[in-house]
């Protein structure tokens, strides 16, 4: 049995294999969860190899609205992959963004009837960004990646996200 064991888990590592590599690119797309907006927001992402281990991301992050609030955000960051098995890394990261949100208020005006009046309440903020991830291969040219980021802003938030991407 242990040999059986032994067998599936090398086969089930063999099969992408780690070929991040100086000058590689990458575009990709992320589901995200953020715990300060409690609610899910979609990411696209493109990524490039600066060296075998050093890459550089740049992220477009929308949230979906909850509560009349929606949320934007755009970050760069720098990762540092430390490959562990032939398709396995991970990564620590680090980076800054600039984000926002737009809130829809609603005042009310007595004008003869009640009549309701809509504004919007937008507001903008720098943030700071540290984390790790973990990068699985699944073949030579696409890869899931599964994030933890603390965003380190006024109203921090942990941002945990799941990605997939495709290498050219």
């Amino acid at each position: 049995m242990k040999k059986v064991l032994s067998l599936l888990l090398m086969a089930m590592f063999s099969i992408g294999t780690f070929a991040q590599s100086e000058g590689d690119a990458a575009l990709g797309i992320n589901l995200n969860y953020g715990t300060e907006v409690e609610t899910v927001g979609f990411g696209l992402k493109g990524q490039y190899n600066i060296t075998d281990q050093f890459r550089v991301e740049a992220i477009a992050d929308y949230w979906l609205k909850k509560n009349g609030v929606m949320n934007w955000d755009v970050e760069a960051n720098v990762h540092y992959l430390v490959k562990i098995l032939e398709p396995l890394a991970v990564y620590p990261i680090a980076g800054g963004g600039y984000g926002g949100f737009r809130k829809d208020a609603v005042d009310l005006v007595n004008v003869g009837p009640v009549s309701v009046k809509t504004k919007v309440v937008t507001g903008s903020n720098f943030f700071a960004i540290v984390g790790g991830g973990v990068q699985f291969n699944l073949s030579d040219n696409v890869f899931a990646t599964a994030e933890l980021k603390y965003q380190i802003q006024d109203g921090s938030q942990l941002v945990i996200s799941a990605g997939i991407a495709y290498k050219f």
